[in-house]
């Protein structure tokens, strides 16, 4: 029996979106389970009454959120889910490689990244995170990361060139330390990393993180304010290195904290 989600009629979102709204549901609550066939094409069309281009973009939008995967010739599967960990503050302190690297190899997937970096001027925000003076001069970076192609996070980041400027990290993609995670770009300059201070904020996410996380409806994102703080060799004196705002969606990580006691 033909289904009532056709193109016509009234409603409000795209068919092929309600459509792949009904699948998705399927398999968030098991009745899809993994490497299960889902519906073709001609499947979809049957039972939806739609064309076939609203199948293909159902199917489309399923493979483009990692939900679904292809084998020529044989059909259209549920991937097996594999959320990324995030386990902090300990993330900061161990390996050489950026953060993303290290959670996306944990979790056998094949990360890449998108990145812009320019010099700005600190907006007061920024200044008093960083503890620096509004309009000093930061090392801004915003970041899009990828896991099998598929857009994990994005992020911006900003540091004192006050303590990076005219050293080997000045620009964080640039140099010796290009490929290097936050640890170790700053040991090179003789600072060591302390604290970690994160604020988390659940929320729906905006027009824009929509599109350019492809974040399906009904999932949340989870912001992350971070300020990173160091100290000099040879100093006891706590000093904010990097801040960073961090943008995840929620159906494709996992957070972790390990607290220790104060001691």
């Amino acid at each position: 029996m033909k289904r009532g989600s056709g193109e016509t009629g009234g409603q409000k979102r795209p068919a092929y979106i309600r459509i792949a709204g009904e699948i998705r549901e399927q398999i968030k609550d098991g009745s899809l389970a993994p490497d299960q066939p889902v519906p073709s094409a001609a499947a979809i069309c049957e039972q939806y009454g739609v064309s076939m281009i609203t199948a293909k973009s159902a199917l489309n939008l399923l493979r483009s959120e990692g939900l679904v995967y292809g084998i020529a010739g044989k059909g259209t599967f549920v991937a097996p889910s594999r959320k990324m960990v995030r386990s902090a503050p300990h993330r900061y302190f161990e390996g050489k490689e950026r953060t993303y690297v290290q959670e996306a190899e944990r979790a056998g997937l094949r990360p890449d990244a998108l990145h812009r970096t320019e010099l700005t001027a600190a907006s007061e925000a920024i200044a008093q995170r960083l503890e620096i003076a509004a309009g000093d001069q930061v090392m801004t970076t915003r970041y899009r990361v990828f896991a099998e192609g598929r857009p994990m996070s994005i992020s911006t980041s900003w540091e004192p060139l006050a303590i990076t400027g005219g050293t080997p990290i000045e620009h964080p993609h640039q140099g010796e330390y290009a490929d290097s995670g936050l640890n170790a770009r700053f040991a090179a300059i003789g600072w060591t990393i302390e604290q970690v201070e994160e604020h988390l904020i659940v929320r729906p996410p905006t027009p824009e993180e929509t599109e350019t996380l492809i974040i399906p409806d009904g999932v949340h994102v989870l912001e992350v304010h971070q300020t990173v703080r160091a100290i000099q060799d040879g100093t006891d004196n706590l000093v904010p290195v990097e801040a960073a705002d961090i943008v995840f969606p929620t159906d494709r990580y996992e957070f972790k904290y390990l607290m220790d006691r104060p001691r």
